[in-house]
């Protein structure tokens, strides 16, 4: 079983990593809200599609609605919208360091409110990726704080808290649903939110100059980042735990460096090198 959750994960780490150059060249042509809500349409039209093939029940009990409805509008609404807004208001060293402390704060949360336990041996493995990424994500100029990125990196330390807090508080919903059928009701309490706050820039974006390359984008991105990879995110966390879990998003980077620098011809260095190494040393040591 947890070899198949290791290698479901890995699939994932490695399509969420080359995701991020793709949509850089993506967003080159396309409004980021307009991206988020053609992918979380279709994301949302595609699940609703597997679990009628699946044979599923997707209603819940009515004493979830809430819940799920909250944690959707938090993990699917106001995470997109506050990374996609932070990102433009930041660079991208600072976003890519203050979204490594995911783990960091679902191991946390999970430790505050008793939902998972969290080993020493996990703590070591988490704080050893988070050095491993600060390594990975530097260049000359090196994260740092100004006036200028504030606005940008307090949204972006909100995506980050947003993401956890669905992460965390998901441990029990699954415990009773599977890891579909959370996804598919949680992803349709936030997609219609994605959708209002895309309006303004549906209007203004300009289709004529959207090319092949990035609708074929659009249609990866809504496949397997979203449909599939939520689905294993979930899985992951219904059979190993949050804490676990959330140490894979520290890999997503690492692959994203690789694919940046081969698809987009940014530099990979030694610092770089051996940031990975790090990296891959603390996951390593925090998912056992």
């Amino acid at each position: 079983m947890l070899r198949r959750v290791d290698a479901a994960m890995l699939a994932m780490v490695v399509v969420w990593g080359v995701n991020f150059p793709i949509m850089k060249i993506t967003l080159r042509e396309m409004s980021p809200m307009v991206f988020n809500a053609l992918r979380f349409s279709g994301a949302t039209a595609l699940l609703w599609a597997a679990v009628g093939a699946a044979g599923s029940s997707p209603p819940a009990p009515r004493a979830a609605w809430p819940g799920l409805i909250a944690l959707g509008l938090l993990g699917n609404a106001v995470y997109q919208i506050a990374f996609i807004q932070g990102l433009v208001r930041t660079t991208a060293d600072n976003s890519s360091l203050i979204f490594t402390m995911v783990p960091l704060f679902v191991a946390g949360l999970s430790l505050a409110l008793r939902i998972d336990r969290v080993s020493p041996r996990t703590w070591v493995g988490i704080v050893l990726a988070f050095v491993g990424l600060f390594l990975l994500v530097s260049n000359p100029a090196g994260p740092h704080l100004s006036r200028a990125t504030l606005a940008g990196d307090g949204l972006i330390l909100l995506s980050t808290l947003c993401w956890a807090a669905y992460t965390v508080f998901s441990r029990p919903f699954l415990r009773t649903m599977s890891p579909l059928q959370f996804t598919t009701l949680t992803m349709t309490a936030g997609t219609p939110v994605l959708i209002l706050a895309s309006l303004p820039e549906v209007v203004r974006q300009p289709w004529e100059m959207v090319s092949w390359a990035s609708w074929a984008a659009v249609v990866f991105s809504t496949l397997f980042p979203l449909s599939l990879g939520y689905i294993i995110w979930y899985a992951s966390v219904q059979a190993i735990g949050g804490p676990r879990t959330a140490v894979y998003n520290n890999l997503v980077p690492m692959v994203t460096v690789v694919a940046s620098w081969v698809l987009l011809g940014e530099t990979l260095g030694l610092l770089q090198a051996a940031g990975a190494a790090i990296v891959l040393a603390g996951v390593s040591l925090a998912r056992t």
